[in-house]
């Protein structure tokens, strides 16, 4: 956790990683301990707990017995053909061999938040299967994994080919996050659901056994190294689980590949002399409106409103000059790999 100043505003930056598995999880063999241990090895604030279909690690001792990061746990829901899979906080309900629209109003009702995981997944080799959001009339929900790296990382596995190397390295093989997802999440946005989105790591602590021994790979040390979502809490609200929730609800966030780079002193945001805005937020349209952005490293940023690229620069700060009412947001990109998305901010 660290201050961070954007104009005139102070918040408070907590750095996180969203949609963990646990030993209470079917396909998933470590203990809520040793994720633990792997959040504190990594200065993580916070990170989730979504186990399939229970709140188990709830319970357990460990996480009963942390204070000094942040652990939400939450569960992940899925339909009766193992699609649609859902990330659920803030509900104690665990609904099971329903459809997506059944659970999502549900959750909805409840005043639970939810997040989309991982909707639209590519395979490169048939032995693993797809598991995609199909209900795309659907808008019962707070937001999207927007990237979930175990999902980038098996589309592009081919054992026999890649495997080795995919396995001793995989970020290399993990670039940006799946067009198609951006470009859903886009869509909404033209339809007024203005829905936030995360940024994943989906660790489970996978294993393959060779020579009679079992080795563990994409573990979630290594994973917690990779996608985190950053929130920016004001200065006068508290730290705890709920206000992260509502962070990542409302779009303060925003994604960031640290493999590419720390982003120790990024800040981006909507200003002119009288009224500033950063993610998440709305701000009025006016005169001199610009957006404003500063980066520890020069890389290519990429300017978005509604849905469609309207500017560029390659910079390590600058503005881009904002001439009418729009959703805006930053793709920012270093040697052709992702590294910051940003929500949007509204200019209305």
């Amino acid at each position: 956790m660290k201050l961070k100043k954007i104009f005139e505003k102070e918040y408070y930056e907590l750095t996180g990683c969203i949609h963990n598995h646990s030993e209470y999880s079917f396909d998933s063999e470590i203990s809520v301990k040793k994720i633990i241990k792997a959040a504190q090895k990594n200065s993580l604030d916070y990170f989730t707990i979504n186990d399939h279909s229970t709140r188990g690690a709830a319970e357990d001792p460990a996480l009963l017995e942390e204070n000094e990061v942040q652990v939400i746990v939450g569960c992940e829901i899925n339909d009766k053909e193992k699609n649609n899979h859902l990330l659920v906080f803030n509900s104690d309900t665990i609904i099971k061999d329903e459809d997506a629209e059944f659970y999502t109003k549900k959750y909805q009702a409840e005043g639970a938040t939810t997040f989309v995981a991982h909707p639209f997944e590519k395979r490169s080799c048939k032995q693993y299967r797809k598991y995609l959001w199909t209900d795309l009339d659907n808008t019962k929900f707070d937001g999207i994994e927007g990237w979930n790296f175990l999902s980038c990382w098996l589309g592009k596995l081919i054992p026999k080919l890649n495997g080795l190397p995919m396995v001793l390295f995989p970020s290399l093989y993990v670039t940006k996050p799946h067009r198609a997802i951006l470009n859903y999440w886009d869509e909404l946005t033209l339809r007024g659901e203005h829905k936030a989105i995360i940024g994943s790591v989906d660790a489970h602590g996978e294993s393959i056994k060779k020579f009679g021994k079992v080795f563990t790979f994409l573990t979630h040390n290594t994973l917690f190294k990779t996608i985190h979502t950053n929130i920016l809490l004001p200065v006068d609200s508290t730290m705890n689980q709920q206000n992260i929730i509502e962070a990542l609800k409302k779009g303060n966030s925003y994604l960031v590949n640290y493999k590419k780079g720390i982003p120790y002193n990024f800040y981006a945001g909507i200003s002119n002399a009288e009224i500033s805005c950063t993610f998440g937020e709305e701000i009025k349209f006016g005169e001199g409106l610009k957006y404003y952005f500063r980066l520890p490293k020069i890389a290519r940023v990429d300017l978005y409103r509604n849905g469609k690229r309207v500017d560029r620069s390659k910079v390590e700060h600058g503005f881009f000059k904002i001439t009418q009412p729009g959703a805006y947001r930053l793709e920012i990109s270093r040697y052709g790999y992702g590294w910051i998305y940003t929500n949007n901010i509204f200019v209305v």
